[in-house]
């Protein structure tokens, strides 16, 4: 299937057509593709497509999510326009910005965990049994907001 271009010019051409404002394709047929939601914000994705016919599949921006392996060309274009629309529809959201602020922490406390499990050094034991304690607390609390997922901007408890 990725014998020549032919795939990736395809897929490309589609995502020009959906929005995307910049695609950059380096050797490999490793592809940088961005929609510009506004001036100031964008999605972001890298997909890969291997001679041995394994697609792969990341958001990078605004924040790294591993999305999958589409099994062809259409399950990768629609698994990036369904993530894509979610964008899009949460970007009207009055919460966005609020949860952009959530989407920096954890992801900051993603990097802080790396350098405490890669570090040359050993973490704490008490200070990994506290950190453990509080992400059950965060779990918690997203399990619950989760649970009161709601239409439109309203508060679930009107």
């Amino acid at each position: 299937m990725f014998s020549d271009q032919v795939a990736d010019n395809i897929v490309n051409n589609i995502l020009r057509q959906m929005g995307a404002t910049k695609i950059k394709t380096m050797p490999g047929y490793i592809n940088i593709v961005t929609f510009a939601l506004s001036e100031d914000f964008v999605v972001q994705y890298v997909y890969e497509m291997k001679e041995n016919e394994t697609i792969y599949l990341q958001r990078v921006t605004p924040y790294e999510h591993f999305i999958g392996e589409p099994e062809n060309t259409d399950a990768l274009v629609a698994a990036i326009k369904e993530d894509l629309d979610s964008y899009r529809r949460a970007f009207d959201s009055s919460n966005f910005e609020l949860f952009l602020k959530l989407a920096d922490k954890a992801d900051k406390a993603k990097k802080i965990r790396e350098r405490l499990f890669l570090s040359d050094k050993y973490a704490d034991q008490v200070d990994l049994v506290r950190v453990d304690a509080a992400l059950d607390k965060v779990l918690a609390a997203l399990e619950d907001a989760e649970k009161n997922l709601c239409d439109g901007d309203k508060k679930a408890s009107e």
